[in-house]
């Protein structure tokens, strides 16, 4: 039979689990919301680019210029892809670091709740129950471990591949700020 103090408590912990799952319809809508107009701005980019680039090519007079045309419009192709993707990857990360926060936060109160429930539990052990209750006690600091050296593993993967997508933007920029050989000039000596 439910005493009055754990009806409170299943009721609060409805009512934590209701919030919670608004908060994460809420989120996911702002994430969709946020990957449509990413979407949406870079088809509206490309197809602006992609007729600009179409009606460069209608107006050269021969195959070097269109050499020259093509060339040209790589390295703002390659400048859309980055941004889109740094967007899309800064977008997701953001989420995922909401959502690391409203777990870290569910998984501290929950372990709170647990340790002070058994807490309450130990004290009205019987006698020579005094191993079983360090051995729980043991088991509960063991897992808390755990659980902490996964977080820790989660964070160091996290910060390795935020690490490695700034290395390769770094890579991405320095590439489309290189200096680039004149078309022109080897196609005529080619000939």
């Amino acid at each position: 039979m439910f005493k009055v103090d754990q009806f409170s408590q299943f009721s609060a912990a409805n009512e934590t689990a209701i919030n919670q799952f608004a908060h994460f319809a809420q989120l996911s809508l702002a994430n969709l919301e946020k990957f449509a107009e990413i979407g949406l701005d870079a088809a509206r980019d490309s197809v602006e680019q992609a007729t600009a680039h179409a009606a460069a090519l209608a107006g050269a007079k021969d195959v070097h210029e269109v050499i020259a045309i093509n060339s040209a419009a790589l390295e703002p192709v390659m400048k859309r892809a980055y941004a889109y993707s740094r967007t899309v990857y800064e977008t997701a990360a953001e989420t995922n670091a909401e959502v690391k926060k409203v777990f870290e936060k569910q998984a501290s109160e929950l372990n709170s709740t647990a340790v002070a429930s058994l807490e309450e539990a130990f004290k009205y052990a019987p006698a020579g129950s005094e191993a079983y209750i360090g051995n729980v006690k043991s088991a509960m600091a063991a897992a808390q471990s755990a659980y902490a050296n996964l977080a820790a593993i989660n964070k160091q993967l996290y910060d390795t591949v935020e690490k490695t997508v700034e290395q390769n933007v770094a890579t991405v920029q320095a590439a489309t700020k290189a200096p680039k050989a004149p078309v022109r000039k080897a196609a005529a000596k080619r000939k």
